[in-house]
């Protein structure tokens, strides 16, 4: 059986360290819609609470921060807010990006992925989301977008596949899978290169 063709955006998998942590961001205004799953960077502006701001990380950032996870009800009428859309001001739940914590996320397009691809690096789709769910459209990209996975520093290190009995994907290590869920660290972190600012 084929795997569901699920784009969902970045999922908080696992943490080497054994724990994952998340932080309040700011959303001032946001130059596109917001998701839960949306890979986002720091705006280099805060709000009047002291808490930095975020946007969507475009293909190929190199100073991802983190992963929204979820959003903070503003008052009684955003109970229900399933995501921050264009030109509009929230606050974003996200986890950073730090080295020891691994997400899951969907491969895009018709390409696939081998495991012989586990340890490659590549950037991220940034596509849209579904405003009635409030979940990513963003992927991972296996050569169809900008960038085939490579050896390089891209965005993110396949680190493996999720390992699930409906995640079907090839054992032989040079078979592309379609659609596979695939495990990933940020490689191209905010974390990993505080020492040069905002």
């Amino acid at each position: 059986m084929a795997n569901a063709t699920a784009d969902y955006g970045f999922v908080p998998y696992d943490s080497i360290s054994g724990e994952i942590r998340t932080f309040e961001a700011a959303v001032l205004v946001a130059a596109g819609d917001l998701f839960v799953g949306d890979a986002v960077e720091f705006s280099g502006t805060g709000d009047s609470q002291g808490r930095a701001s975020i946007d969507a990380a475009a293909a190929a950032a190199a100073r991802i921060c983190g992963v929204i996870v979820g959003f903070k009800a503003s008052g009684p009428d955003g109970l229900a807010t399933q995501y921050i859309a264009s030109a509009n001001a929230g606050t974003a739940i996200v986890v950073p990006t730090l080295s020891t914590t691994i997400f899951r996320v969907n491969g895009h397009g018709a390409t696939g992925v081998a495991l012989n691809d586990i340890g490659l690096s590549a950037d991220h789709v940034a596509g849209s989301g579904d405003v009635l769910t409030g979940k990513s459209g963003f992927t991972l990209d296996l050569g169809e977008g900008a960038t085939a996975p490579t050896a390089n520093d891209l965005s993110w290190l396949i680190w493996g596949f999720d390992r699930r009995a409906d995640n079907e994907f090839s054992t032989t290590v040079s078979t592309n899978t379609i659609d596979v869920d695939i495990l990933v660290r940020c490689k191209e972190s905010y974390w990993s290169t505080m020492s040069q600012g905002a």
